[in-house]
């Protein structure tokens, strides 16, 4: 048997006045004793008086406390803060908080290192599989108007290993390979190669929307952008966001007012580009979104270039321990 809205119509079911949340608390209790019953139909209405009882129970709770705050003010009763996946994230020894200044200063002695003390122009070859669906060619296209000083070549027949080697025998700084499979013909994942010594991360690709789908967007500026990278906690997370700033220039044309985000939450890395304006003499700041979009999840992490037998693995993710523990994230 289902309780159906004519039941509740006719008054079958019967519900609760109640006129504060200690009062719903009380009626609660007595119906769940109900609910403990042989009779099913009982059961079902005492099941029914307690979810919409429950329900009247938050409203006055949530009433009682904004009288509260309207009496004594906001400290007498503080807004509670939901419980969240971030919030009840467990913190780790590599959070900024747990550490100190030297530490966080060995952290910046790595592969990043000669960008940030020379301030080098990045070189970036974009390749491509053997054969590019019309997909993967654009996204390709399109990555070159997101990094300056990007150059799209297929890499055809040859080696990913074989490529990196003569991109720094050219003055490529960088790599980004994307990959499609060929059935679906659509780019499913990124490896990001730093030369000349690696680092080589591969990143599973999700979320793509190219500039042409994203709703009122604005044209492209080909400057030099702002750059925003947020909420990379860890250690790890903190290498990445050095590994995506070496990306970009160092010298930002802040007069085009176009910026570039990198936001990590729980391991995922959005990216977004936008063009701000500024409204009411500076107290206002309007965002149009350029394009395009996607989404990044670290899948490996090696240490050096790529290689069939690479097996210097700095970071794997593994369904097994990230997906049952919803706590602990990576970056």
């Amino acid at each position: 048997m289902r309780l159906t809205n004519k039941d509740r119509a006719q008054g079958n079911v019967k519900t609760y006045d109640v006129k504060s949340s200690t009062e719903a608390e009380e009626k609660i209790e007595k119906e769940s004793r109900k609910s403990e019953r042989r009779n099913r139909e009982a059961r079902l209405r005492a099941n029914y008086n307690i979810m919409v009882l429950k329900k009247k129970a938050k409203r006055l709770r949530n009433q009682e406390r904004q009288k509260i705050r309207e009496r004594h003010g906001e400290e007498a009763c503080p807004k509670q803060e939901p419980r969240t996946i971030e919030s009840m994230r467990i913190p780790e020894p590599t959070f900024e908080e747990n550490m100190t200044e030297q530490e966080l200063e060995a952290e910046k002695n790595d592969e990043t290192l000669d960008y940030f003390t020379n301030r080098y122009l990045p070189k970036i070859l974009i390749t491509s599989p053997y054969y590019p669906s019309q997909i993967t060619k654009d996204l390709c296209r399109e990555m070159t108007t997101i990094f300056p000083n990007s150059t799209f070549v297929r890499r055809k027949g040859q080696s990913l290993h074989k490529v990196c080697k003569q991109a720094h025998k050219r003055g490529f700084t960088d790599v980004l390979d994307l990959y499609a499979p060929r059935k679906t013909k659509k780019p499913t994942s990124i490896i990001y190669t730093h030369l000349p010594e690696g680092p080589t991360i591969h990143f599973r690709l999700t979320g793509v929307m190219f500039m042409k789908d994203v709703p009122d967007r604005c044209k492209a500026s080909a400057n030099n952008p702002e750059l925003i990278l947020t909420n990379f906690k860890t250690a790890q997370g903190r290498r990445l966001a050095r590994l995506f700033a070496i990306l970009f220039p160092s010298n930002p044309d802040f007069k085009k007012r176009q910026v570039i985000v990198f936001h990590n939450q729980r391991d995922f890395v959005f990216f977004r580009r936008y063009k701000y304006l500024f409204k009411k003499e500076g107290e206002k700041v309007v965002l149009t979104e350029v394009g395009p979009r996607f989404t990044l999840k670290t899948r490996k992490l090696l240490k050096g270039l790529p290689k069939h037998d690479n097996d210097n693995v700095g970071y794997e993710y593994n369904p097994l321990v990230w997906v049952k523990n919803k706590k602990k994230f990576a970056n």
